[in-house]
């Protein structure tokens, strides 16, 4: 019989001392860095657990009616039909239909959005909605991460720990939408792609609101490639609209009637959900001159920044503004303020210099839950946390430059 061989011997002795043999522990944290001044363990496990309530808090909306769903599932069932943009008709149709009744107030075409959603029940529909903006949301941490320097990992915890991302979802809205293609056409401009960005800011015309003040920034940035395609997808949405409004070519006027009733009644009722400030001057009495003076002035002020800042920061600036001037900004638009954020967070050769970067990005995301509470609080953190945000920004509180870490995704070129 041969000899046993001296490491075979010391291989089975090895093998037979189970305690000795390394563990794999259970959950193993992301090994990705951490863009902040906190502790690893606390930035990854206080992250995902604002990540889980965000997500959890849906359970309560069946309980709500599906929150603002209905009134998407009500567009989708009467596109086509001139019940659409007849306020009389539309309001009839949902209360026959044990909705409550309510204004469809985006422009005609995006009512085609929703008619997949309208061709299974209401509560079905909220689900699968509710499934897209989840995946919306995961898209736009991934895409952030891209136009930021972020790793991937920190991009998804970033976009679904900010609580207004899951809002969408929650409450039957589609800003989860809007975020997704405003960072499209941030990185179409930062990799100077002009149809890239036309057509982020092209499909943003969904809800015009949104899309209007990065229109703006490619008009002082001097984009007229990408400005043409926005306008030839304008063309396309006044089209939908037409077939949306049953054949009517004069539906932008009885959409801007509807409009003008609208804005004003419901900017008084929901200004305890409101994150614009002529939102919430005008919710609490201020004359609209007033509060439409304070917000010209606040794009007086931030033209100069647009204008001179790297591009991926110029558009997280201008979803920025665009919330804070808003004629009708709520919750569930915070989701706008991500881009900024990720600005904070990212490696793209400009910040705010530590430790106030850490501590605002911090409390940002600690008070933002706030928002579902709104209502019996009686303001929302996200109004405060906009306009902080917008003043922190155009003044360049603290600002400082600083190269890219090696191998940063923002170490490539950004066109001006």
């Amino acid at each position: 019989m041969p000899a046993q061989r001296p490491d075979a011997a010391v291989a089975t002795v090895r093998g037979s001392e189970p305690a000795s043999a390394p563990r794999t522990p259970r959950f193993r944290l992301p090994d990705a860095a951490v863009p902040l001044r906190i502790a690893r363990r606390k930035f990854w496990l206080c992250g995902i657990g604002l990540a889980i309530f965000s997500i959890v808090v849906i359970v309560g909306s069946p309980l709500c009616g599906f929150v603002d769903f209905p009134q998407f599932w009500a567009a989708g069932h009467t596109v086509g039909t001139p019940s659409l943009l007849d306020p009389a008709r539309h309001m009839d149709w949902q209360s026959a239909n044990g909705i409550k009744p309510g204004f469809f107030v985006y422009p005609a075409g995006s009512a085609w959005l929703f008619a997949p959603f309208a061709a299974v029940p209401l509560a079905v529909g909220f689900w699968l909605h509710a499934i897209v903006m989840t995946g919306l949301v995961a898209a736009a941490g991934i895409l952030g991460a891209r136009v930021y320097g972020l790793d991937r990992r920190v991009g998804l915890v970033a976009a679904f720990a900010w609580a207004p991302c899951m809002g969408s979802a929650i409450t039957g809205q589609n800003a989860a939408l809007g975020l997704v293609l405003s960072l499209v056409a941030i990185e179409g401009l930062r990799r100077d792609s002009d149809g890239l960005a036309g057509l982020g800011v092209g499909l943003l015309l969904y809800k015009p609101t949104l899309a209007l003040p990065l229109i703006g920034l490619l008009l002082l940035k001097r984009r007229w490639r990408a400005l043409l395609i926005a306008i030839v997808l304008a063309g396309g949405w006044y089209l939908a609209g037409v077939a949306a409004a049953a054949g009517d070519w004069s539906w932008p006027r009885h959409w801007l009637s509807v409009m003008a009733d609208y804005y004003a009644a419901d900017t008084a009722g929901n200004v305890v959900r409101t994150i614009s400030i002529p939102g919430l001057l005008q919710g609490h009495g201020v004359p609209s001159y007033v509060a439409w003076a304070v917000a010209l002035a606040v794009v007086a002020l931030a033209i100069p920044r647009l204008l001179r800042r790297p591009i991926a920061e110029a558009g997280a600036g201008a979803c920025l503004i665009a919330l804070a001037i808003s004629p009708h900004a709520l919750n569930y638009e915070g989701a706008l303020v991500l881009p900024i954020l990720m600005w904070a967070l990212g490696a793209t050769r400009t910040g705010i210099a530590e430790p106030a970067r850490t501590r605002l990005v911090v409390a940002a995301y600690l008070v933002a839950p706030e928002y579902l509470i709104s209502e019996t609080v009686g303001l929302s953190s996200l109004v405060v946390v906009t306009a902080v945000a917008a003043a922190i920004w155009i003044s360049g509180w603290r600002r400082v430059e600083t190269p890219p870490p090696a191998g940063a995704g923002a170490a490539r070129r950004e066109p001006a």
